[in-house]
């Protein structure tokens, strides 16, 4: 008798169907908001009532906990709240070499790097089949080259990118949902929980 049959039998020898495991309650709105403050991301602005106020966004985060949470705080004030420290990136908007210089530029500008930031070019090696995007971050020049994808952003280096103009004080977390990733950036203290806690309901985004 296999181990998985071994579990599937009641004491009496009969069959027992699988039992299913329920869904972690998801948390509150309040509990939400605590969590992500602790962490180094308060929302802007607004109270937890007013989240709970807005009918559309308290259900997002009842139903995508954390990771709708993170998303509004990335509106950059046309929404509910933000927080200049997050950012949305759509993984579907590169469309010719300087599609990379400028998502490297919108990372340095959330993390708040941009005066470290120069020399940014952007290229393409088709026989490679990779774009080629070339900086200097705090006086060290480097090239990262991701993956030619159509108009998709690679998703094995948007987090190198991320950590690359991070700075010395703030490590990036991200979270991606449907065709777009939220990222923020955090105390590196910080950044390994909030990276558990996104991607603990990631697979509800």
């Amino acid at each position: 008798m296999g181990l998985a049959e071994v579990f599937q039998r009641r004491s009496d020898g009969s069959a027992e169907p699988p039992t299913r495991v329920p869904p972690p309650t998801p948390p509150s709105v309040a509990e939400q908001v605590a969590t992500l403050t602790r962490l180094g991301l308060e929302p802007q602005g607004v109270t937890v009532a007013d989240i709970e106020a807005d009918r559309d966004a308290a259900l997002l985060l009842r139903r995508h906990p954390y990771v709708a949470a993170l998303h509004c705080l990335s509106r950059d004030g046309d929404g509910l709240t933000s927080h200049p420290r997050v950012t949305t990136i759509d993984l579907e908007h590169v469309v010719g070499p300087d599609s990379y210089p400028h998502l490297l530029r919108r990372l340095a500008g959330t993390a708040g790097t941009a005066d470290l930031l120069e020399e940014v070019s952007g290229g393409v090696d088709q026989p490679r089949g990779r774009w080629i995007l070339r900086f200097t971050f705090d006086g060290v020049t480097r090239e990262i080259h991701p993956r030619l994808d159509g108009d998709r952003v690679d998703p094995l280096v948007l987090r190198e990118i991320a950590e690359a103009v991070a700075g010395p004080t703030l490590r990036p977390a991200l979270v991606r949902h449907g065709q777009r990733v939220s990222l923020a950036y955090v105390p590196p203290r910080h950044a390994g929980e909030l990276q558990r806690v996104l991607d603990a309901w990631a697979d509800l985004a």
